[in-house]
């Protein structure tokens, strides 16, 4: 075998690795592209589904103007009631 040979099959050798790595990322890359949508459609349901959450803070101040209303108020009907 001259060495032209030799330097063809070596660089075909080359190429097919390069071409079968090449292919090895771009599955790896498209299982990655598919957990990260995955990932992306979970995170989007549980925003969704914890969005009430956000309004917990609202709840507790108008409950608690609400119980301090009705306190006022019972205090006042109590009172109320002493005086006759």
């Amino acid at each position: 075998m001259s060495g032209w040979v030799i330097g063809f099959i070596v660089g075909g050798v080359v190429a097919l690795v390069v071409v079968v790595l090449l292919l090895l990322m771009i599955a790896g890359a498209r299982g990655v592209a598919a957990k990260a949508e995955a990932i992306l459609a979970a995170l989007i349901e549980a925003r969704d589904n914890t969005r009430g959450l956000w309004a917990v803070s609202g709840t507790n101040m108008a409950a608690t103007r609400i119980v301090a209303a009705a306190t006022t108020a019972r205090e006042a009907l109590a009172g109320e009631k002493g005086t006759r």
